[in-house]
């Protein structure tokens, strides 16, 4: 599928939260970028393996929502709680699996092939958003208690040895914590915009690169990403729109993205992704993407998963000894409300502006 390619937006915004702790893996929603249970390009056949550790200090929930590839707005199925997966069947789950309800403290939730398994869904990839909430508080409040987990998932794909022996070739993906994302109201902190080397297209290797939106509801981005050589000189840029909640994923992306072909063998570039521009409705705009780059061998179609990076260090002096009073603006997760003041202390709030699980109610 190729990516559509769109006039700028006009309408931009300013978000005060901020995606910098990229070290943590811990929240009450986590995005594992790309899962499949799909066949792909070579003969490869991807599955994608799940699991879920309760990390708080009760009985939990799980809530798991797949954003379906590719560039499609998500706001009405993300909506409706019947085409998501969850662990009670009375909350109005469409797919249920119980081991996805009253998840003791310390205990990991394995889930083998959890598309095609628990979503029963083949031919698909996108993204999952993984909720976590108090063991049944699902409808009150709406949305659940937030309660925090840590996942990790395993993407893989089938081949046969000369003796006809199944083996697999996977790569780890971390569910990333909802916080781990590029925002465009932060460029003078060096936060709106990430980074990835290693990419390569050739007769050997091939690369994907991979787009979630996880803004508010209504906000659409307008994403660019350069691609750069070895060199440092700009090989191509596209521009990319991404509809809310969508997600996209474009394979062979040097060549179908950016129009290169394999005679032009790109090894060891870079890519730049930045959101430039943004549209929402939201009377307090919440624009948010996480992407990723996979590259994988053609012949074995053996995959390396790389993750965002941003070129800012982590602020660790506030981190990990609380000196954040000279970052109380930049540190601030949450909008200010008109007329409120920043607490220069207080740099998580105890509600974080981020998307909250579909529930009974918001049917």
């Amino acid at each position: 599928m190729r990516w559509s390619r769109a006039l700028p937006i006009m309408a931009v915004g300013v978000l005060a939260s901020s995606g910098a702790f990229a070290m943590f893996r811990a929240a009450d929603l986590v995005i594992v970028p790309v899962a499949a249970s799909i066949a792909g390009l070579n003969g490869s056949n991807w599955r994608s393996d799940i699991e879920i550790t309760n990390v708080d200090t009760v009985n939990i929930d799980v809530e798991i929502v797949l954003l379906e590839c590719c560039g499609s707005d998500n706001t009405t199925w993300f909506a409706n709680i019947a085409n998501h997966l969850g662990g009670r069947s009375t909350d109005g789950f469409g797919h249920v699996d119980t081991n996805l309800a009253d998840i003791p403290p310390g205990r990991t939730v394995y889930i083998n092939d959890v598309i095609g398994t628990d979503f029963a869904l083949s031919n698909t990839k996108g993204a999952l958003l993984i909720f976590a909430y108090q063991a049944n508080t699902l409808s009150s409040p709406p949305g659940g208690v937030p309660k925090n987990i840590v996942v990790n998932t395993r993407s893989y794909t089938f081949g046969t040895d000369s003796t006809g022996k199944v083996y697999t070739y996977g790569q780890q993906i971390p569910g990333l914590p909802w916080y781990y994302y590029l925002d465009p109201g932060k460029k003078s902190m060096g936060l709106d915009h990430v980074v990835f080397s290693g990419l390569r297209e050739d007769a050997s290797y091939r690369t994907a690169i991979g787009l979630v939106n996880i803004s508010d509801r209504t906000t659409s981005l307008d994403v660019l990403l350069t691609l750069t050589g070895r060199d440092g000189t700009q090989i191509a840029q596209e521009t990319v729109v991404m509809p809310p909640l969508s997600h996209d994923q474009e394979d062979q992306a040097i060549i179908n993205l950016f129009g290169k072909s394999l005679t032009d063998a790109i090894q060891g570039a870079s890519l730049t992704i930045s959101v430039p521009l943004y549209i929402s409705g939201a009377a307090q705009p919440a624009p948010a993407l996480i992407s990723y780059i996979s590259r994988i061998d053609n012949v074995s179609n053996d995959p390396i998963y790389v993750e965002q990076a941003f070129t800012k260090p982590l602020p660790w002096d506030c981190v990990f000894n609380g000196n954040c009073s000279s970052m109380a603006t930049g540190m601030s997760l949450a909008p200010l409300q008109p007329g409120a003041q920043a607490t220069p202390q207080a740099p998580v709030p105890p509600q974080a502006p981020h998307l909250r699980p579909p529930s009974p109610r918001a049917r």
